[in-house]
């Protein structure tokens, strides 16, 4: 078998799953946890920064007391910017580069990037005190990493003035928005700046960066007064850069760390078990193919290098593979007898089914139909019927108790014991009791056959019987079901001695009896509920118009219905006997071609043991005749009555009907299949066959009726 899934496979998959996810789960933390102390350094590092300028703007050279380098170029920047009437800004120009080329020529002591040429001593000396601050801004800015460090001031309650930018040092006039002094004025209407710490975009801020303040406070007096604010512009963007190199650097040494040691797992895995668990699949397959081909001689041998539950595993592996040859054997050996035994019993069952007369017999006095179906390879039930003389025929249907080869055995002795005393007896009840006295005599194995055995004498149009502890049967007479009520008593086989009590019941011509095990109506379903009688009755009233041999065949599909899925536990066996009439005859009221059929059938089934040549021809006359009633009568209220009687002169025919007086048979030209033509009148074949088929016909018209006499015989 190709495998889809192996071990190997599986172990590989799952030490990558496990790789993957420790190895997943340390990066992730590590990484945040990285990335988390790379901002903190990073903020620390900025906060240092702003203290060191305030540090270095509140010494003697820069701004102490209102003194030094920053005041000084406050108030020379509000000079300058305060007598600039045309306080151009940078939406005034075109590009930048415009604007700063602007303010370079307009204020060169502050922006120019001459040696001071063409400049007063007091300028060249601004100029150069004013590069001193944005000289140290921009090692404040490099050492902090941020993007730039600017100072602002604030000239007004609220309104902060750019006083120097970082990047002033060294402007790219494509990329970096750098400021220039006095150029920038923000109204701080929302006193974002009252405490140290972030604060969000807006006027001087660059959108997208973080920013981060501090005031430079100076002495006044008695109180402390803010004398600019410092500003760090930085970018967390660049650390998660850092921190995403780390992580890719720790994911590749990770992943290349974890697939080797899966390699290494997966290869001591096979060495260790998974190339010994294969050997025993190996060993498996070849004992399968072995008992496939049934060549289990000898023990597969599973060698397993280990020393551990491996070997273990291999060892009981091969005693199991010993103790499979030993089953195999014993289950062969049992086989063999089984198929005899099975062979044995195929031919009881044959020779016991074979024992019971044929399951269908017709003569002018009785119709027998028999059904039997046993639950195991033979069966325990029988049916029986024979004549004990011109007038007394002899039916019985029993169960014995038990199932299997005793039953069999003793139900034979049983049937033959009951024939024999009911031919020689000279009544019923001497003879039950004989047979009873037989089988009670020596019944070491207490078996015991329940049985209802009945005689129908035809000359006084009765039956005597004697139920033994058997299911009661039920006449169907005059359109009606009933159960034959009576004394039950004791099984045969029980008791030596018994008095068994004889009873009787009309049964007239056309009357039948349906007999039955306890097989029928015991049978359950699913739900663990019986056939029972009332599903016997009705099915017996449904279709007691029907042929013996339908009320069987609907009798047993209603059975099996029932039981559905459910396993037969018993033997079900049926018999229906009828007392046959010599009169058979139909009504008919409607123009209808369906009667034809249901005079013929019902002809079939009430004198099924005439010849097949009254049969035949029966048929063919009937439908001859009755069709051209139906064809050729105008009338619409047509009443049609069919006669039949069984008599010595052979079966007599009489159909008569309210319809006109016409003779078929009276001027009519003999016509034969070998004259066909295209010429011949409808009906005249037809009647050519009726005159050749019946023995006699005849034909007249009396009290308004029309009336055919036919006489069919061999």
């Amino acid at each position: 078998m190709k495998l889809k899934f192996p071990i190997l496979l599986k172990v590989i998959l799952l030490g990558i799953g496990v790789s993957v996810l420790t190895a997943g789960t340390a990066i992730v933390l590590s990484y945040f946890n990285q990335k988390n102390r790379s901002e903190e350094t990073f903020i620390e590092n900025i906060d240092n920064t702003i203290d060191e300028v305030q540090y270095l703007f509140r010494s003697e050279a820069y701004g102490k007391d209102y003194s030094g380098d920053v005041k000084a170029i406050i108030n020379y920047v509000d000079e300058i910017f305060e007598a600039d009437t045309e306080k151009k800004t940078l939406s005034d120009f075109d590009n930048f580069h415009d604007y700063f080329l602007y303010y370079s020529e307009k204020y060169p002591w502050v922006y120019g990037y001459t040696s001071g040429f063409g400049l007063s001593q007091e300028m060249a000396i601004f100029r150069n005190q004013y590069f001193e601050i944005l000289n140290m801004l921009t090692s404040c800015q490099y050492s902090s990493r941020g993007i730039s460090v600017f100072i602002a001031y604030e000239n007004t309650e609220h309104t902060y003035v750019m006083l120097a930018d970082s990047r002033m040092n060294n402007p790219d006039y494509e990329n970096n928005f750098f400021h220039m002094a006095g150029t920038y004025h923000v109204i701080n209407d929302e006193d974002i700046f009252i405490d140290k710490g972030d604060t969000r975009h807006f006027g001087f801020i660059l959108s997208g960066y973080k920013t981060r303040f501090d005031h430079i406070y100076i002495q006044d007096g008695d109180n402390q007064k803010i004398l600019a604010t410092v500003f760090v512009q930085y970018d967390l963007g660049e650390i998660q850069k850092e921190s995403l190199v780390i992580l890719r650097n720790e994911l590749i040494i990770l992943g290349a760390s974890s697939i080797s040691l899966v390699l290494l797992y997966a290869a001591f895995s096979y060495l260790l078990f998974v190339k010994n668990i294969n050997r025993l699949s190996t060993a498996s397959g070849k004992i399968r193919e072995n008992l496939i081909n049934k060549k289990m001689d000898e023990v597969i041998e599973v060698k397993v290098n280990a020393n551990d539950e491996m070997k273990v595993l291999a060892d009981s592996f091969m005693e199991m593979e010993q103790e499979i040859i030993n089953y195999v054997d014993i289950v062969r050996k049992e086989t063999l007898e089984k198929e005899k035994i099975n062979a044995e019993l195929s031919v009881a069952s044959k020779i016991q089914l074979d024992a019971l007369p044929s399951s269908n017999f017709d003569d002018n006095k009785v119709s027998v139909r028999a059904y039997i179906n046993p639950a195991k390879e033979v069966s325990g039930d029988f049916y029986d019927y024979f004549y004990i003389d011109d007038h007394r025929l002899a039916i019985l249907i029993s169960d014995v108790s038990g199932k299997g080869i005793p039953a069999s055995l003793f139900m034979m002795k049983g049937k033959e014991l009951i024939k024999s005393a009911l031919m020689s007896s000279s009544s019923l009840k001497d003879a039950v009791c004989q047979a009873n006295d037989a089988l009670s005599r020596n019944n070491k194995e207490l078996l015991f056959i329940t049985s209802f055995v009945g005689i129908i004498d035809f000359k006084k149009k009765e039956i005597r019987y004697i139920n033994a502890g058997q299911e009661k049967p039920y006449i169907i007479s005059n359109n009606k079901v009933i159960k034959l009520e009576g004394d039950s008593n004791v099984v045969l086989g029980v008791e030596e001695g018994y008095p068994f009590i004889q009873e009787s019941h009309p049964f007239n011509e056309g009357d039948s009896i349906f007999m039955f095990t306890d097989g029928l109506n015991e049978s359950i379903n699913k739900d663990s509920e019986e056939f029972g009688y009332q599903r016997i009755e009705e099915n017996l009233e449904k279709n007691k118009n029907s042929s013996l041999s339908e009320i069987l065949e609907n009798m047993n599909n209603g059975l099996k219905e029932f039981i559905g899925e459910e396993e037969q536990f018993d033997d079900v066996t049926m018999l229906i006997s009828k007392f046959k009439s010599n009169k058979l005859s139909f009504h008919f009221e409607d123009k209808n071609y369906d009667i034809i059929t249901e005079i013929v059938d019902g002809f079939e089934n009430a004198f099924a043991s005439c010849s097949e040549k009254i049969k035949g021809s029966t048929g063919i006359i009937v439908d001859e005749l009755i069709n051209n009633l139906i064809s050729y009568e105008k009338r619409e209220d047509l009443i049609i009555d069919v006669n039949f009687e069984l008599s010595t002169k052979g079966l007599l025919i009489n159909i008569s009907s309210n319809g006109a007086d016409y003779n078929p048979f009276e001027n009519h030209k003999e016509k034969y299949l070998e004259e066909y033509s295209s010429d011949i009148t409808d009906g005249g074949f037809g009647l050519s066959l009726v005159k050749d088929l019946a023995s006699s016909y005849s034909y007249k018209y009396e009290k308004g009726h029309s009336i055919f006499n036919i006489i069919v015989s061999d």
